[in-house]
């Protein structure tokens, strides 16, 4: 399978002050448009569970990190393909 690098971008979500609403734009990409596809978590826990699903390890299990939560660092380039981001839950075409 091809992979691409995407970086992933974490809004609130309306009306779940827990809730977490997850879009992602490829790097490199020339057009810089808006991916119209997002993906809802009702808290952390979920979001943090979907990339394991996925293969995308967001933080070092070996220590703990105050700084770092489980969302995806947005300045960070991930390498993913078009399964990995099914995984997440993204609605891609086959």
């Amino acid at each position: 399978m091809d992979s691409f690098q995407v970086r992933f971008k974490c809004l609130p979500l309306p009306g779940n002050p827990q809730g977490i609403l997850l879009k992602y734009q490829r790097v490199g990409d020339l057009t810089h448009d808006e991916n119209p596809l997002s993906v809802t978590f009702s808290n952390t826990a979920e979001l943090d569970s979907a990339f394991i699903a996925a293969g995308i390890y967001l933080h070092s299990f070996s220590h703990i990190d105050p700084e770092r939560d489980a969302r995806p660092d947005p300045n960070q380039n991930y390498e993913v393909t078009v399964d990995a981001l099914r995984k997440i839950g993204f609605d891609l075409p086959l």
